[in-house]
């Protein structure tokens, strides 16, 4: 059954048991302890280790109540579960949550789905999307995982030497003159100078890290004239999409260059974000991508005046988010039109637990929300708490 068909038919006949409030600044949550976002990454690294299947492809949606896996997919969003899962290996300095061979198959399946391309003189590598095109999304983020992947493993570096710099050329063969980068590369040779602002993002952040990874000063200088494009295209316009990675990025530029020109664009784009959220505090649904982004920021803005406003939006959603991971007890309310309740309980444990459901009123699991979910987690407790895992 086709998942549009079945959540509409959800939507009649299922009635959640969820409380909608209206806004105001009285809607707390009281932070959650280091044990407790320790526990909520335990359960979501164990919950994609699971979804993962022998070649590396992660099931990417998951109904838990039904026992049911939908037939959507996405390269972008399998390249994103390798990004997070690289980055939670490379803070695990023991491997303590055994993730290794998980982030190898994830690896080996990007490898397995990359193509070659030529483009401005520049020969590359690139995580196709389909047979007519390579995605710049989905080949950043599984860069940046194979570059958390050589990090935590410095003697695995020579076996992916050949990809990395590979994808490093796809990124700087990309990247428009004065402007962002091409949202993806033809292999019919029908470039476009589209751009994307969720790639500008990821290969901002993709680039960021190479940098940091290699000090080439040739990418260094590539990152510059992206940051002054996007200081001025996205202050006339702040844009959604590009704020998540953007962030990122400039959390990892910030750390060796606290520039004030840094601090300002961090600082002005998270306030103008926070303000579009103040009206969400009562919503079921997972903002965690939004909230993931705001972490990021506060590693830049903790110093500065009014930062515990910044960490009083950080601790409200994480913790309202945990309430969407999936445990060994919860359970989902519904009732047919005029019949009794009835309670509805996970069907299969080792699937469901410690995913995070996309909605209350959408109960799927989708391996996109949870790698933004974890992420949050993982920043919180290990980057501005100092935790260890």
């Amino acid at each position: 059954m086709k998942k549009i068909i079945f959540l509409a038919a959800l939507s009649l006949v299922f009635v959640f048991s969820l409380s909608v409030l209206a806004y105001d600044h009285t809607i707390t949550r009281e932070p959650l302890t280091d044990d407790e976002m320790q526990k909520v990454i335990e359960l979501g690294s164990e919950w994609f280790k699971n979804a993962q299947e022998k070649d590396g492809h992660f099931k990417y949606e998951y109904m838990p109540y039904w026992d049911r896996y939908t037939d959507d997919d996405n390269v972008v969003r399998q390249a994103g579960a390798l990004y997070e899962l690289g980055e939670i290996l490379v803070r695990d300095g023991n491997d303590s949550l055994g993730l290794k061979d998980t982030v190898e198959s994830a690896i080996e399946y990007a490898v397995e789905n990359s193509r070659s391309g030529e483009f401005g003189g520049r020969s590359f590598k690139c995580l196709a999307r389909d047979e007519k095109k390579c995605t710049l999304g989905g080949s950043s983020l599984a860069f940046i995982g194979v570059l958390d992947y050589v990090t935590a493993y410095p003697d695995e570096e020579l076996e992916y030497r050949g990809l990395i710099d590979g994808y490093k050329e796809y990124f700087l063969a990309m990247n428009l003159e004065d402007a962002g980068v091409r949202d993806a590369y033809y292999f019919d040779g029908s470039q476009t100078v589209k751009e994307s602002s969720f790639s500008n993002g990821e290969v901002f952040l993709a680039l960021v890290r190479y940098y940091v990874y290699s000090g080439d000063e040739e990418v260094k200088m590539v990152i510059n004239g992206l940051f002054d494009y996007f200081n001025e295209i996205y202050r006339a316009e702040w844009d959604n999409n590009f704020y998540l990675w953007g962030m990122a990025a400039i959390k990892d530029l910030y750390a060796s260059d606290p520039s004030d020109e840094y601090f300002d664009f961090v600082k002005d784009y998270t306030d103008w974000r926070m303000q579009k959220y103040m009206i969400k505090r009562s919503s079921g649904h997972n903002y965690c991508a939004y909230s993931e982004g705001v972490i990021s920021a506060y590693s830049v803005l903790e110093d500065s005046h009014g930062s515990e406003d910044y960490l009083e939006e950080i601790d409200f959603w994480l913790a309202k988010s945990r309430d969407l991971q999936v445990t060994a007890t919860t359970t989902l309310k519904y009732k047919y039109s005029d019949t009794k309740p009835y309670i509805l309980r996970v069907k299969d444990l080792n699937r469901a637990v410690g995913g995070f459901l996309t909605d209350q009123k959408e109960p799927t699991q989708r391996i996109d929300f949870t790698q933004h979910c974890l992420s949050g987690y993982l920043q919180k407790l290990v980057d501005v708490n100092g935790v260890e895992l």
